[in-house]
Order: structure tokens, then C-alpha cells, then sequence
């Protein structure tokens, strides 16, 4: 059990881990960088983590148990009724920009920047992916669309999003969470009668 200074100095560690391996990347970040920016002392470092890579694992680790829950809404969509189903996708899209929009640096590092983090994207690609298979069986998922494919397309859509958007200020994750939701369910295309 960590003191409130321990836990204190630890929250600067993992704080200045994430800023730097978000700026520079995880390979060009050392340990020495990691406790200057911190106003911390590599011993202080060794006394809460044996390496880089056990910092890199804690931060993803949290990040990633916050993460899976949010692209896993697909395992509920079957018993919605149509209008339900937008609502759930909405929120879902929402609840998941908010989560990234507020962690920007865990983002870009979970999703881009490390092996580690390119692991969390695989499960959150297969998850989705695993989701969609479900929902066509369901009757729910056109029977047309490829899984994997239109769940490469949301993880890469809502990643660009964050950095275009969400990063900048220009649009909340509510107007997100609509927009992206819409395109997906319903498409780009005026449906003539």
C-alpha cells in the first residue's frame, strides 16, 4: 500500500510517461526524460516500476479497461427495437469520443504508437468485428457487409476524428457520437422511393 506521497509521486510518473510517449513516442522517451519532466529522481522511478515497458503497460492497461467496454456495445444490440437501436449506437459513440477526446495522449499511444497499443486496437477491431458477425446472424447487420472491414472502418474513422475534431476544440463528442453514428447506420445516400 502506497503512502499519499508514493501515490502522489507515482501519478507523476505515469503522467509524464504518457505526455512524453504521446510526444516523442514510446522508443525515443527514456527513463531519464520520464522522472526530469516528473521533478522526480530515477530512484523514485524504480521504486514503482522495473522499466519503461511496466509504465507503458500500467498506463494501457487502465486505458484499455475503460476502452473494451465502450467497443463492445455491439454484443447488446439484439431486442432493440429500430429507433432503440440509434439511440444505443449514438450513445455508444458518444460515451467512447468522451473517453478519448479526455485521454488524447493514451489515445494516440494505445492506438498508434506502440506494439502494446496496436495489440488493444487488434481486440478492439475483433471485438467489433466478432460483434457485427453476431448482429448479422441476428438479422440486425446487413448479411452484405464485410465484418472486419466495416470494423476497421469505424476504429480508423473515430481515430482520425479524435485527432481532426475532438483534439481541436471544433466538435463536442455529442455532435461526434451523432454524426458518426448516422453515417454508419444509415449511409451518405438520399433513399428514393
Amino acid at each position: 500500500m502506497l503512502t499519499p506521497k508514493g501515490e502522489a509521486s507515482k501519478s507523476k510518473l505515469l503522467a509524464s510517461a504518457e505526455e512524453l510517449f504521446a510526444q516523442k513516442g514510446f522508443h525515443a522517451t527514456t527513463v531519464s526524460q520520464i522522472v526530469k519532466n516528473a521533478g522526480l529522481t530515477q530512484a523514485a522511478f524504480y521504486l514503482y516500476f522495473k522499466s519503461k515497458d511496466e509504465i507503458l503497460r500500467e498506463l494501457l492497461a487502465k486505458f484499455e479497461d475503460q476502452l473494451l467496454p465502450l467497443t463492445d456495445a455491439g454484443r447488446n444490440a439484439a431486442g432493440k427495437t429500430p429507433e432503440e437501436l440509434v439511440a444505443y449506437v449514438i450513445h455508444a459513440f458518444t460515451g467512447l469520443f468522451v473517453l478519448l477526446g479526455r485521454n488524447a495522449n493514451l489515445t494516440r499511444i494505445a492506438l498508434l504508437e506502440t506494439e502494446s497499443g496496436l495489440s488493444i486496437r487488434d481486440k478492439i477491431v475483433q471485438q467489433i468485428c466478432a460483434n457485427m458477425v453476431r448482429n448479422q446472424q441476428a438479422g440486425i447487420v446487413r448479411p452484405d457487409v464485410e465484418p472486419e472491414l466495416a470494423a476497421e472502418s469505424v476504429v480508423a474513422s473515430v481515430e482520425r476524428l479524435i485527432y481532426r475534431y475532438s483534439a481541436t476544440g471544433e466538435k463536442d463528442a455529442a455532435e461526434l457520437g451523432r454524426q458518426t453514428a448516422k453515417l454508419f447506420l444509415q449511409g451518405i445516400l438520399i433513399r428514393r422511393k
